[in-house]
């Protein structure tokens, strides 16, 4: 039996990891991906933590893809703290500040997406999904009183209470206390779905309405709609005329990235082979925001642009001053698109953070110190005319 910690960033985890590693042997997921090691899941004493970039599921790094043991497996218990949700992105603004990642206002910070929402950590899209996706989870401490919350989860275990350190608190000003009445409403029905999903949780800790671990099914309703949403909207051939070798997103040197600024062009890298002579093969991208397709890049060229049997590496260029400052997440596909035919599929979608740009030339942001809302921002320029009085 081992544990998995689903770190959400500004949940007081920082804090929380210093008991846990007293109770466990605590694992760092990006050290045992650097490392190749695989851990040993039969151990009673291990827990494997980190924030999987706020994702159970949709792109290589998170929790169920980088340790796809868990599903439907009770010996592998997840747990989480979450925090009011206001208060959790307030926290998570300063962080950013503070580390110089961004120069916007609270209000203006406000307009930009949210990727470690509850709404988006626990990958839930209405009300109805909140009680089902939450039972999921073998524990879900509240951060706004840890110490209670540490103390419980200990009895939960069999484990000694311990005191739980108040770490990485922030500096912050007065921004807060000056947001207007309708500044404060508007983050309220911002936040109304992570709301209702805190709201549930902390009604589950005080027992008035307990979750029920789902324990041998546990998340098994988001691997299935995962592998739903990435599988039927194409249909499947039972001969593939091609593999995939190799998907990678590279920057203009060809080099793999994790991390890309807004000013500069990403190109996404695809090594394939045709196993079939006379099989029309094309390649094709797709791009995610938010866990929505937000656009597609396909082959196009004059003639039908075969592929020959062989082997073969393409790229498609992302423009610079495009994508926003956010995640997004990329799938390959080989494909006949004329009857549509899927030879093959990306086994792991691929992620990249796109970062504010470091000069001050001219970039899609223009003057604006905040970022855009949305996923795209392209780089516009103004045809200036005016007429006389």
């Amino acid at each position: 039996m081992a544990y998995a910690f689903y770190h959400i960033p500004k949940t007081a985890g920082t804090s929380a990891k210093r008991v846990l590693e007293q109770w466990f042997t605590l694992v760092i997921d990006t050290e045992l991906q650097k490392s190749g090691q695989r851990p040993d899941y039969r151990s009673d004493n291990l827990c494997v933590t980190g924030h999987f970039s706020g994702c159970l599921t949709g792109n290589s790094a998170a929790l169920l893809v980088r340790h796809p043991q868990i599903v439907k497996n009770p010996d592998m218990k997840v747990f989480t703290f979450v925090r009011d949700p206001i208060a959790q992105f307030v926290s998570f603004y300063y962080h950013q500040l503070a580390d110089g990642a961004t120069t916007a206002t609270l209000q203006q910070f406000a307009q930009r997406p949210f990727e470690f929402s509850l709404s988006s950590v626990f990958q839930i899209h209405k009300v109805e999904e909140i009680d089902s996706r939450l039972a999921n989870f073998f524990w879900i401490g509240i951060a706004d009183d840890i110490q209670k919350s540490m103390d419980e989860f200990a009895r939960k275990l069999g484990k000694s209470s311990l005191r739980v350190p108040h770490l990485r608190i922030g500096q912050r000003d007065d921004q807060m206390a000056k947001l207007s009445q309708s500044d404060h409403e508007a983050l309220r029905k911002r936040f109304a779905l992570d709301i209702r999903i805190f709201e549930r949780i902390q009604r589950s800790a005080s027992g008035e309405a307990p979750l029920k671990w789902k324990a041998s099914t546990q998340f098994a309703d988001l691997t299935e709609a995962a592998t739903l949403e990435t599988s039927t909207d194409l249909p499947k051939t039972q001969a593939s005329a091609a593999t995939i070798d190799s998907f990678d997103v590279v920057d203009s040197d060809g080099q793999p990235v994790a991390e890309i600024r807004v000013d500069q062009p990403l190109h996404l890298q695809l090594r394939f082979t045709v196993l079939v002579n006379d099989a029309r093969v094309q390649p094709a991208f797709r791009v995610f925001w938010n866990n929505q397709t937000l656009f597609t890049v396909a082959y196009t060229a004059e003639d039908r642009g075969d592929f020959p049997l062989g082997t073969h590496t393409v790229s498609a260029e992302i423009p610079a001053n495009l994508l926003n400052i956010s995640t997004y997440t990329f799938e390959a596909t080989l494909a006949d698109p004329d009857p549509v035919k899927v030879w093959a599929r990306s086994e792991e979608l691929l992620s990249i953070e796109i970062l504010s740009a470091d000069r001050t030339e001219v970039s899609a942001a223009g003057d604006w110190k905040s970022p855009f809302p949305g996923p795209i921002r392209p780089l516009l320029a103004w045809q200036k005319s005016a007429k006389p009085q």
